[in-house]
């Protein structure tokens, strides 16, 4: 114990101490006896986990290039960024009492991305703490807590959580993720029902994991967006051994985007009506035998102020293994009542909680223009000692243009990527389950004719630490 103690980093020293000093008490203690045998049935059972993580990234487009034009390929995020994180989890004390406390510390060990010449911010990279969606990359600050709940637990059957927590998945919200998870502020009670789970969850604040503050959504004009209670309720399980399904539907309440923006002046100078949204997930994976499966994946949301009504994103997924070879098929269509991109959660502003849909290829686009059907195949190959390497490609189409009414970012005929990665993980000894990983996707666009080019590049290297004490 005491050998694997020194190699505990400053950071996580000196947290260790602050949350796991009961532990060290006595029969002496101040408190008395009872104290320690409190404590000590609290911690039985308990954990404290810390990872550290180093990404080193560098993301090229091919539009909006300082002092350049249009079609000039140039780095908007080309930074080294690091992680420190801690995760307590505890035992439950009289069998159903616990809590649960997580944070991380973050900053650059260099970073040469777009910068904000009003602020000499960097262009927010979702790894270091920011002030804001679009700017304050790097300059790390306090540690972010991102999760402190209390827990609980009435026999086999029943579960929760209130605090500072995360959704656990099943029915409509989920989380924003980067090395760690988002915050919600709310509370969640799970029920076993035979073979299925029933959840429901409630929240009424939400941070995104780089963001420290509810209130650091506003600054970036564009996503100054408000919103009332998000609660979800979902059901999954195991109809057969070989058939897994779920089934969710939620809702917020008064969501209230951004209408116009004075950006000259800097200020948000109208906002659109309050909207009540509401979210439906289905999800059902059948296992055809040991070494395959097919999966379909529904998420909708009915959102009057973007989608005039409907929104949704579905989609097939096919997983087969040979040996120490994978494949992987996805199928996935997108469209809106309005033909505007599709974003499935139920608050359309980017990085204001999540929603459950599964189909996510890490190949830059997010293959959600309304109208477009893409698919993406990808080969895995597990050599069995550490070594793993994927090649994956995508294609989209079926979009309409900007000029034909459609709403979105981008304004593109069709889209392909190519993506592969190589990673080693350390197979025994003290850094076993480190991970070293190399990442790249090169992101090609056939634009309408006068659009914006829309192509990208990135290149990404990833060490990752984790340690268990």
């Amino acid at each position: 114990m005491e050998s694997k103690f020194f190699k505990v980093s400053a950071l996580t020293a000196a947290m260790l101490g602050a949350v796991a000093t009961p532990a060290m008490a006595t029969e002496d203690s101040a408190a008395g006896p009872g104290y320690v045998e409190q404590v000590n049935e609290f911690l039985e059972g308990s954990t404290l986990a810390g990872v550290a993580v180093v990404d080193t990234r560098s993301r090229t487009r091919s539009t909006g290039a300082p002092g350049g034009k249009d079609g000039d390929v140039w780095s908007r995020l080309n930074y080294s960024s690091y992680n420190l994180i801690l995760d307590f989890t505890s035992g439950y004390h009289n069998g159903w009492l616990g809590a649960d406390v997580a944070g991380y510390l973050s900053g650059d060990l260099y970073n040469d991305s777009q910068m904000n010449g009003d602020t000499g911010e960097y262009l927010c990279n979702e790894i270091s703490a920011c002030n804001n969606l679009d700017w304050g990359a790097g300059e790390g600050g306090p540690v972010k807590i991102t999760k402190a709940a209390l827990k609980f637990k009435a026999g086999e059957n029943v579960d929760g959580r209130f605090g500072f927590t995360q959704a656990n998945g099943n029915g409509v919200l989920g989380n924003v993720w980067s090395f760690v998870p988002g915050t919600y502020r709310g509370a969640e009670l799970n029920a076993n029902i035979g073979n299925f789970k029933a959840t429901y969850f409630i929240a009424d604040q939400f941070t995104a994991p780089w963001l420290l503050s509810e209130n650091d959504y506003a600054p970036a004009l564009w996503a100054d967006t408000t919103w009332g209670i998000a609660h979800s309720l979902g059901l999954q399980g195991n109809a057969t051994d070989d058939l897994f399904l779920q089934f969710g539907i939620g809702q917020v309440t008064d969501v209230q985007y951004v209408d116009t923006v004075d950006w000259g002046a800097g200020k948000v100078t109208g906002y659109q009506n309050k909207v009540d949204t509401t979210g439906y997930k289905v999800y059902a994976k059948y296992n055809i035998n040991d070494t395959m499966s097919v999966a379909y994946d529904f998420y909708g949301v009915n959102d009057d102020a973007q989608y005039d009504g409907l929104g949704y994103t579905t989609g097939l997924a096919f997983n087969a293994s040979f040996g120490q070879f994978s494949w992987m098929t996805n199928l996935n269509y997108a469209k809106s009542d309005n033909d505007r991109d599709v974003n499935p959660r139920m608050i359309y502003t980017y990085g204001m909680t999540n929603g459950t849909y599964s189909l996510w290829w890490d190949a830059l686009s997010d293959w959600n223009k309304s109208g477009e059907v893409s698919i993406y195949n990808r080969l895995s190959f597990d050599q069995g000692n550490g070594w793993n390497y994927y090649l994956g490609f995508g294609y989209g189409s079926g979009g309409k243009s900007a000029a034909e009414g459609a709403k979105g970012d981008w304004d593109y005929k069709s889209e392909y990527a190519v993506n592969g990665t190589v990673s080693y993980s350390v197979q025994s000894g003290a850094l076993k389950g480190s991970t070293v990983r190399l990442h790249g996707t090169v992101l090609e666009r056939d634009e309408f004719e006068g659009a914006a080019s829309a192509d990208e590049t990135d290149l990404r290297f990833q060490v990752i630490i984790p340690y268990t004490f």
